[in-house]
C-alpha cells in the first residue's frame, strides 16, 4: 500500500494545516502500519497563479467532467499543471480536503479533476474534509457530488457540514471529527517546557484573527474593538496567536497601541496548543485554536469565518456558545465572555474511533 497524500499542509504556516497533516499522518500510521504515506507537493498554478487567466481552463475541466469525457479532463489539468501520470507510483489516495471544499476556494476545481484523475486511474481514494460549504452554488454542488461518490471514502468533519454532503446527493459520507483531535496530547511536562521560552504572563487572554477578516483598515478596527472590550472587561494581559498572513499583519498593525506579545511563525503548532492551554481564554475566529482549546479544557469565544466551519466545530463539540459576529454589539461580547467564563463547561472528550479509510 503506496499512500499519496496532498493537499501537503505538513509545510503550511497555519498551525491548524499543521496539525491536521500530522494527525492524518499518525492515523494512518496507527490503521495501516505497513503503509508508505507520501506526501505531494502539488506543481503551482500556471500563469502566476491569476484567477483570471485560470477560469476558462477550470470552465472547460468542470464540463469534461460532467461529460465524463476523461481525455479531455487529461487535456485540461495539463493546462492547470497536473499531469496524466501524477498518480502512477501510488496504490492510494489520501486526499486531504483542508480549507479548500468552499465556494470561494481558488483551488476547488483543479483538486476535483485529480480526484476524478486518480479514480480513472484504478486508485483507491479516500477524501478527508474539513467543512463542506459551498455556499448553495448549484454548479460545485453537482462537481463535487459527483466527484465524491466516484470516491471509496469520504468524510466530514462536523454535523453541519456532513448534513450539508448528504442533501447535495454525496451518498457516502461519514461524520469523522477534525484530524487534529487525532493529535498525541501534550504530557504536563511538554506543555511546561515548551511554554517557558516564551516568558508568558501567569495569565493572559489569547487572542486569533479570523478567516473573515482581510488585509484593510476595517479588519483592523474589528480586532482592536474586541482587544478595547477584553481589556474592559477583564483586564489582563494579551497574547495574540497570528499564524496565517492576514493575521500576522493585523497583530503587527496593532501591536504598538496595544503592547501585546505575538506569537508567530515559524513557531509550530505543538507550541500553540501548549500555550492556548495555559490561557485564561481564548477570543478570536480561528477553528484549529478553537480545537486546541476544547482539547485542552481552556474556554473560549468563538467569532465568524468566511464558512459555517466555526459553527459546525462547536456543534460537533456540543459547546455552549455558537460563534459570534464580527458586528456584535459591545454588550454582547461582554455577555459572552462573562458567560463563558463563569460556565461550568462540559468539555468532552472528542475521539476519532475508526480511520479505516481504506477498508
Amino acid at each position: 500500500m503506496k499512500i499519496a497524500y496532498f493537499v501537503n499542509s505538513f509545510k503550511s504556516i497555519n498551525w491548524g494545516g499543521q496539525a491536521t497533516s500530522f494527525g492524518i499522518k499518525h492515523l494512518i500510521e496507527e490503521n495501516y502500519p505497513n503503509a508508505t504515506f507520501v506526501p505531494l507537493d502539488l506543481p503551482p498554478f500556471p500563469m502566476n497563479k491569476i484567477r483570471i487567466f485560470r477560469i476558462f481552463w477550470e470552465k472547460k475541466l468542470t464540463n469534461a467532467i460532467f461529460a465524463d469525457d476523461f481525455n479531455s479532463i487529461i487535456k485540461y489539468l495539463k493546462k492547470l499543471n497536473i499531469k496524466e501520470d501524477f498518480f502512477d507510483n501510488f496504490t492510494h489516495v489520501c486526499f486531504n480536503g483542508e480549507g479548500a471544499i468552499h465556494a470561494k476556494s481558488g483551488h476547488l476545481i483543479r483538486l476535483m479533476g485529480m480526484l476524478y484523475l486518480a479514480k480513472m486511474k484504478g486508485k483507491i481514494i479516500a477524501s478527508i474534509n474539513q467543512s463542506i460549504d459551498l455556499n448553495n452554488d448549484h454548479n460545485l454542488e453537482a462537481l463535487v457530488s459527483k466527484v465524491y461518490n466516484l470516491c471509496d471514502f469520504v468524510s466530514a468533519r462536523e454535523p453541519i457540514s456532513f448534513e450539508y454532503a448528504k442533501s447535495i446527493g454525496i451518498e457516502k459520507v461519514q461524520l469523522i471529527p477534525d484530524a487534529a483531535y487525532g493529535v498525541p496530547k501534550l504530557s504536563q511536562e511538554e506543555i511546561d517546557l515548551r511554554v517557558e521560552k516564551y516568558n508568558l504572563p501567569e495569565k493572559f487572554i489569547s487572542v486569533t484573527g479570523s478567516s473573515f477578516l482581510g488585509k484593510d483598515k476595517k479588519s483592523v478596527l474589528r480586532v482592536a474593538r474586541i482587544i478595547d472590550i477584553l481589556k474592559e472587561t477583564l483586564n489582563e494581559p494579551i497574547i495574540f496567536l497570528a499564524n496565517a498572513k492576514t493575521d500576522i499583519w493585523i497583530a503587527h498593525k496593532l501591536k504598538n497601541k496595544y503592547n501585546y506579545q505575538v506569537i508567530e511563525p515559524p513557531v509550530k503548532y505543538q507550541d500553540a496548543m501548549a500555550i492556548i492551554s495555559k490561557s485564561r481564554l481564548v477570543v478570536g475566529g480561528r477553528q484549529h485554536p478553537n480545537i486546541f482549546a476544547y482539547e485542552y479544557h481552556t474556554p473560549y469565544v468563538s467569532f465568524g469565518a468566511n464558512t459555517i466551519k466555526n459553527l459546525g466545530v462547536g456543534r460537533l463539540q456540543k459547546y455552549p456558545l455558537d460563534p459570534l459576529s464580527w458586528d456584535s454589539s459591545k454588550e454582547q461580547i461582554k455577555n459572552a465572555i462573562k458567560t463563558i467564563l463563569n460556565s461550568k463547561i462540559e468539555f468532552g472528550n472528542v475521539v476519532i474511533n475508526n480511520f479505516k479509510i481504506f477498508g
